[in-house]
């Protein structure tokens, strides 16, 4: 009996000894880290990074398979050149062989007007004379009138031939051509986006899939950690609560790290940890935490995961 009273002073007495500690709370690191993966599901088909690697903002990741991609982009390539040589001969009007036949009818016109206003002349002269009747000269008159009509209609056709289409039928096709580079574009940021870079500088904490695993939207590839995303999270006692605040500063200690590394208190929970069932009395709010997060200023020197020593400031 006399052995347990001792122990139990013992176990009071080091109890007493925890509670009048230097205010050193426990903590460790916790990373936010990214997971990549494609936009599109496919093959990857090529993987340039390893667990542990240190990468820099926009460097090539890995890549899935891009055939498809890129015949898309062919594709669109194709039909915006289509696109923009039916509208250039829109604007310019008809092709230059079109334009060569239809003055060559209008030369052919011509020249027989020329010869029905000559064969008509004459013949009038004839029947002034009194050689010819009168109804040689009404075919004559007949056969000059038809020549100037067929004059009239190559001169026409040529112009129409020259002219550029209809304005409505010019703003569709540059409607064409504008989509036609749309389609481009897109195309363009499908393949590019089938090489996954860096959004940011980092460690490349996990690799999820390897060369030949199909990946996809909700499949990523791997975890990459940006320094500024670690958190050092530590718990704060109630009775120690009022000395955090927002912006507060922190001392920051691991096993052989530097001295003095800081950092600033940037998340206090509004809920704590470890609450009692019932009543909170002196005894018990003792034992209420809330968990408390710092953003520290170093954040390349701490690993995820690590346990750190948090001191107040």
């Amino acid at each position: 009996m006399r052995i347990i009273l001792l122990l139990c002073l013992a176990f009071m007495l080091a109890s007493c000894g925890e509670t009048e500690n230097d205010g050193t709370l426990q903590g460790y690191v916790e990373g936010r880290q990214l997971n990549l993966a494609p936009r599109s599901v496919g093959i990857i088909t090529a993987l340039n990074v390893r667990e542990g690697d240190v990468v820099e903002k926009g460097a090539v990741l890995f890549s899935v398979d891009s055939e498809r991609a890129q015949a898309q982009l062919d594709q669109a390539i194709a039909a915006n050149a289509a696109a923009e040589a039916q509208l250039l001969n829109l604007q310019k009007g008809g092709r230059p062989e079109e334009i060569r036949a239809a003055e060559e009818t209008l030369r052919e016109a011509q020249a027989s007007y020329k010869l029905a206003e000559q064969t008509y002349s004459r013949t009038k002269n004839l029947v002034e004379r009194g050689v010819l009747s009168t109804a040689r000269l009404d075919q004559d008159r007949a056969n000059l009138d038809a020549t100037s009509a067929r004059v009239t209609e190559a001169q026409s056709r040529l112009e129409i031939i020259q002219l550029p289409a209809r304005p409505d039928v010019i703003e569709a096709a540059g409607r064409d051509v504008e989509a036609r580079k749309s389609s481009i574009v897109r195309a363009e940021t499908e393949l590019r986006e089938r090489s996954i870079i860096a959004p940011a500088a980092g460690r490349i904490e996990m690799v999820y899939r390897r060369v030949g695993e199909i990946s996809g939207p909700s499949a990523p590839v791997l975890a990459l950690l940006p320094p500024e995303q670690k958190r050092i999270r530590f718990f704060v006692p109630e009775p120690m609560l009022s000395q955090v605040a927002h912006g507060g500063r922190v001392i920051i200690g691991c096993d052989n790290c530097d001295a003095g590394m800081g950092g600033e208190i940037v998340f206090i929970s509004g809920k704590a940890e470890f609450t009692p069932p019932v009543i909170f009395s002196e005894k018990d709010r003792a034992k209420l935490v809330y968990l408390v997060e710092a953003r520290p200023d170093q954040p390349e020197k701490f690993l995820n995961g690590q346990p750190v020593d948090v001191t107040l400031q």
